[in-house]
């Protein structure tokens, strides 16, 4: 299970495993190696991962299956773990492309606010559309 939860971690970040390696100091052999079991993973590199992901070594391990601690500030669900990683996905964005983000969010929205949610659902087209149109006439090109 642990091969599967560090491949998991990292395509969810779209990096590498030479990308990984390089971020908590071994070699891209190492990272192969932890993900198809065939290498115990030292405490130290169970660290790094942990701190890098920011999730448990519990769920690296495979022991829990809530990724997050959250130091009883928050009780987490499943929605709050479903979005967690594009939360850190966007925290590792350039200011310009959280800029764009930001501003397809607000495209989105306004789309949403002129169409009738129910018509919406039976045309997906009609959202894509609409999106596109406001884009057009905003700041977006």
């Amino acid at each position: 299970m642990t091969n599967n939860r560090i491949r998991e971690l990292r395509n969810s970040l779209n990096i590498s495993q030479e990308e990984l390696a390089t971020k908590i100091g071994t070699t891209q052999q190492t990272i192969s190696r932890m993900e198809t079991s065939t290498y115990s993973i030292p405490s130290d590199l169970l660290i790094k991962i942990s701190l890098k992901f920011n999730v448990s070594t519990d769920y690296i391990l495979g022991i829990a299956d809530t990724k997050h601690i959250y130091d009883n500030k928050y009780q987490p669900n499943n929605e709050l773990e479903k979005y967690y990683d594009i939360l850190l996905r966007y925290h590792n964005l350039s200011d310009i492309n959280k800029k764009t983000i930001k501003c397809i969010l607000e495209c989105l929205e306004k789309v949403q606010e002129e169409c009738d949610y129910e018509k919406t659902h039976k045309d997906e087209n009609l959202n894509t559309k609409g999106v596109l149109k406001y884009a057009k006439n905003s700041n977006l090109r």
